[in-house]
């Protein structure tokens, strides 16, 4: 029988301040949380692939919070995996990382509250550490998803269905 816990506490392999009380981790695991000290529950949990592919669309979400910052009409979203997306928006100055739901018979996608939004100074101190080398080597090798067909993305088990961490459960 499988029992799921959800809050036996994980190793932090590295742990880094994104300002306020917003800190970036990494376990041994290698999965990624971006959290606040004070409030647990804004927090978003990405497995190594899908910190990857974060990372690989830097530029893109650079440039959507330049657009922002600027005041300029800005609508970014970009699928990290499962139902993880990243967003910018003009409307609020914020990068937010927070996983999204469809409802039953509907075609558009919604936020959760579960995730959390990053000011742009906190955004740029989390580029800031993913440019450490321990954070370089430590996924050094991890390749994201790049799929061919539809087909393909649906069979993968790391863009469809959730991890345990990705749940914010401990198995």
């Amino acid at each position: 029988m499988l029992r799921i816990m959800t809050h036996t506490p994980v190793k932090s392999k590295f742990s880094e301040s994104l300002g306020d009380t917003r800190f970036l981790s990494v376990d041994v695991e290698k999965d990624v949380t971006i959290g606040d000290t004070v409030n647990s529950g804004k927090r978003a949990l990405l497995t190594a692939p899908r910190w990857v592919r974060l990372l690989e669309e830097l530029d893109n979400i650079d440039s959507a919070v330049e657009r922002a910052a600027t005041l300029k009409p800005t609508q970014y979203r970009f699928h990290l995996g499962w139902n993880w997306h990243i967003s910018v928006s003009d409307e609020l100055p914020f990068v937010d990382v927070r996983r999204w739901y469809q409802k039953s018979g509907e075609d558009n996608l919604r936020p959760t509250l579960v995730g959390i939004a990053l000011t742009f100074a906190q955004w740029n101190r989390l580029k800031e550490v993913a440019k450490l080398d321990i954070m370089v080597k430590e996924f050094q090798g991890i390749e994201s998803c790049w799929h061919l067909s539809q087909r393909e993305e649906l069979l993968c088990p790391e863009c469809t269905s959730p991890t345990a961490a990705s749940l914010g459960l401990r198995l």
